[in-house]
């Protein structure tokens, strides 16, 4: 009876693992639309306690930074560049 319920249990669990392998056989479609891909958005610290988010528009070349203001739960414009000056105009 116990030798019964273990090989059970077993032969369930190598099902399980073979519906799990199964359904993660799928290939991943991410950012298949045109445009998708314009921005890039990361965090980071800026000063002591302060942390930012950094927006990179990679069709304008612009860098964008917004802080959150703790007091007021908000994003604050921080700071922002435009990459061809500081690059040059050739810059990709």
């Amino acid at each position: 009876m116990k030798k019964a319920l273990i090989v059970a249990l077993l032969c369930i669990n190598i099902l399980l693992v073979a519906a799990l392998v199964n359904f993660n056989a799928t290939k991943a479609q991410a950012q298949t639309e045109r445009g998708a891909n314009d921005y890039i958005m990361v965090t980071g610290r800026v000063e002591a306690g302060v942390e930012a988010v950094f927006v990179l528009d990679m069709k304008n070349r612009k860098l964008g930074a917004w802080r959150f203001e703790k007091a007021k739960k908000i994003l604050v414009p921080y700071k922002g560049r435009i990459l061809t000056t500081d690059f040059g105009a050739g810059a990709k």
